[in-house]
């Protein structure tokens, strides 16, 4: 496997890990019928960080994140780019 490839994967793991942490901390969702990922709690993101602050303590992060800040960031990175809500539920509202 080449190097650009491990690496993309890893990025991509660090994603899926930042995006897990805010699903279990309340702060985003997962739509059940769609899988598009939104904001549950728009107004407190705090929830994510101590949630991932807490497992990276633990060494549940370790191989993962290198550093706290780097955790936060991807954190961060996944609630901002999670819309406000359900692109295909607000588009079967509309009909």
């Amino acid at each position: 496997m080449s190097m650009v490839k491990r690496l993309t994967e890893h990025q991509e793991e660090k994603c899926r890990v930042a995006e897990q942490i805010a699903i279990e901390a309340g702060v985003l969702k997962r739509c059940e019928y769609h899988g598009e990922l939104y904001e549950f709690d728009s107004m407190d993101k705090t929830p994510a960080y101590k949630l991932g602050n807490y497992k990276f303590t633990k060494g549940e992060l370790k191989g993962i994140f290198d550093e706290r800040r780097e955790m936060t960031d991807a954190i961060q990175a996944a609630i901002e780019e999670a819309g406000m809500g359900c692109v295909g539920c607000s588009e079967f509202e509309k009909e």
